[in-house]
């Protein structure tokens, strides 16, 4: 049983690479025909798509009793997509991004972790606690929306992201068009996928008796991730710069106050108090570290993220999975 658990995981997490793959891509026509530039498709649409693995995981562990395992998940993917997405872009390029931008989603995402933290205070997160967290997302959307439709370089921007990304960039002789089938396939591909993860993770977690948060943390939440870290790696070393910034400011947004408060609205929940002074706090860290290191760019006149500073980040999320690891 234990090994075909382990099947259905490795099938599902394919299934999620190629459904993520397919929606991004057709995210290109949709950004064209909405007027708005790439970096919008990235901070709301993509960022959304690309979370939909860890929104299935969390709620589906959370709704058969398994609350940790989707807390777990939730900490674990933010971490990683720092920690590995932008870290490990960064170790291959420096990385920039937009001065502004860092200012209205870099800011807007400690501000969110923080809250998170303050709502958990108690080690309880109630029904309010849940709609505070969804209504905080509405004043983050209009705002970047907004910004976005005022850019004056949209279609430079759409340019270079349609080059980048494209269904035939690994098989240029096979010509794909993106259109609203490719959509609807990639979203049933990936949403398949998710269950498929998620039953498994389950499934997996109940014969071999891990942790629930440690098992959260490592498979639940780098799995998902995967398809984050390799776009993103792709993007950097194309040359496109602040993809890996952008792209994970706008799902970790999207994971604290959208994935997180669908969780604790749908099926309130007491956490443990190592996840509140622990694992919370840390995420807390690792998310105000990179902030300050795209900052001190901007002091300095240089890249928002070196290779050193990325080599950090990678090196700071590494020593948190083992201390977790070693502390259960």
């Amino acid at each position: 049983m234990v090994v075909v658990l382990a099947v259905i995981l490795l099938i599902s997490l394919g299934l999620i690479w190629k459904g993520s793959d397919w929606l991004t891509d057709s995210l290109i026509p949709v950004a064209h025909k909405i007027g708005t530039s790439y970096i919008a498709v990235t901070t709301l649409l993509a960022s959304f798509i690309l979370s939909i693995p860890e929104v299935i995981t969390s709620v589906y562990s959370s709704l058969l009793g398994h609350a940790t395992i989707g807390i777990g998940v939730l900490i674990g993917s933010v971490m990683a997509n720092i920690g590995l997405t932008v870290g490990l872009s960064a170790s291959f390029k420096p990385l920039t991004v937009e001065k502004s931008v860092a200012i209205r989603d870099g800011v807007y995402l400690v501000v969110a972790a923080i809250i998170v933290l303050l709502l958990g205070a108690d080690l309880h997160y109630t029904r309010i606690d849940g709609l505070i967290l969804l209504a905080l997302f509405v004043p983050h959307l209009f705002q970047v929306w907004y910004f976005e439709k005022q850019r004056k370089n949209k279609k430079e921007k759409f340019e270079k992201i349609k080059k980048n990304l494209s269904l035939t960039k690994e098989l240029p002789y096979l010509k794909i068009k993106t259109s609203s089938l490719t959509f609807l396939l990639g979203a049933a591909t990936l949403i398949c996928g998710s269950y498929l993860f998620s039953y498994a993770l389950i499934g997996l977690n109940n014969k071999l008796s891990f942790p629930e948060l440690l098992v959260g943390l490592t498979i639940g939440a780098l799995g998902p991730s995967l398809p984050n870290i390799a776009a993103a790696i792709q993007g950097t070393r194309k040359g496109y710069k602040d993809a890996a910034i952008t792209e994970t400011f706008g799902s970790n947004i999207f994971t604290l106050l959208i994935t997180f408060g669908v969780i604790i609205l749908l099926n309130p929940l007491r956490i443990e108090a190592k996840i509140f002074y622990f694992d919370l706090i840390w995420m807390i860290v690792i998310n105000l570290l990179m902030v300050l290191f795209i900052f001190k760019g901007y002091h300095y006149r240089e890249e928002s993220l070196t290779r050193y500073e990325g080599a950090i980040l990678v090196v700071f999320y590494l020593i948190l999975l083992i201390v977790n690891i070693v502390g259960f």
